[in-house]
């Protein structure tokens, strides 16, 4: 769903957010954030069948989610019931990545 940000910036800041804006930065940023998310979410389905990008994929992954749900839960936005429901969602998966990497290291 994020990566459809890179072309409908606007619609996916409403939807998340509840922002409408005309501002180019935010726009811009938004379609940033979007490709990022995206590329991150590549990387880890990569790595699902390369065992060798595994654990740089793994730390991405885990410090994008968990780093994402510490600013959301910082902002305002912490408010809006539907950015907290994908921040949770996010949450889980980093501390399950988290869970898988420690696992890992120690067996």
């Amino acid at each position: 769903m994020v990566g459809v940000g890179v072309v409908i910036p606007r619609q996916l800041l409403a939807f998340l957010l509840g922002e409408t804006t005309s501002d180019t930065t935010v726009i811009l940023m938004a379609r940033h954030w979007s490709l990022l998310a995206a590329l991150v979410g590549g990387f880890l389905v990569y790595a699902g069948y390369h065992p060798e990008a595994r654990l740089p994929a793994m730390i991405i992954g885990a410090a994008e989610k968990l780093v994402f749900g510490i600013l959301v839960i910082a902002s305002p936005l912490r408010k809006r019931r539907l950015t907290i429901t994908v921040v949770c969602a996010d949450a889980v998966m980093g501390l399950l990545y988290v869970l898988i990497l420690t696992q890992q290291r120690f067996s």
